[in-house]
């Protein structure tokens, strides 16, 4: 597929999903729109740097508990001019068991390669994530599972991750968080992860 064909693909429902969050956050539910800055660690040395990632999302809960979302990640590859971005959409379930909550999700995505040589492709995503609240300011997000493919898988986008971290609630509507994130390619370790987070809740 083109680049300029897979692009418009994606970007075409993942426009129409943006619009339906900013549409129904003045109905039932609450909607949150953040940005996070990941730093990535070589697998074998921490102190060596592999990429500096930037991300923005924004999703809506209803009140079911179905959650819609979206997201931009930019990559941006140390001591590399090519950079790499991520343009995807979810949908997904919470349930809150009352001593933790339980968050599994689904989407799909397009990766942009900024290579000449390269085209973009679309993969897809499940993930599921554990959150047990600590008091009513701390969250532990004991762990976030990721398994993420392409389509053609000829595009080698085998990428799972497991994460941990915790969520610190300034207030009602803004909260910052801290993930310690491990990624894996193809069976191997790619890099270890520090992700600062930031939401506003509305």
């Amino acid at each position: 597929m083109p680049r300029r064909q897979g692009a418009t693909y994606v970007a075409t429902p993942l426009a129409a999903l943006l619009l339906a969050i900013c549409a129904n956050s003045a109905h039932a539910g609450s909607t949150s729109i953040g940005g996070s800055v990941t730093f990535e660690r070589m697998p074998d040395d921490f102190d060596a740097s592999k990429s500096t990632d930037w991300e923005l999302d924004a999703s809506h809960t209803f009140d079911n508990h179905f959650i819609i979302g979206a997201a931009v990640k930019y990559y941006d590859t140390s001591s590399s001019p090519d950079h790499n971005t991520n343009v995807q959409g979810s949908i997904g379930y919470t349930h809150d068991f009352g001593t933790f909550a339980l968050t599994g999700s689904t989407g799909i995505g397009q990766h942009f390669i900024s290579s000449d040589d390269s085209t973009s492709f679309t993969y897809y995503f499940f993930t599921i994530a554990a959150d047990i609240p600590i008091s009513s300011t701390i969250v532990w997000n004991a762990v976030s599972l990721r398994y993420r493919n392409a389509f053609d898988t000829a595009n080698d986008y085998n990428t799972p991750e497991v994460a941990t971290g915790v969520t610190l609630r300034l207030d009602e509507h803004n909260s910052v968080s801290l993930r310690l994130e491990r990624d894996w390619k193809d069976e191997v370790p790619s890099y270890t992860a520090v992700e600062l987070g930031y939401k506003y809740r509305f």
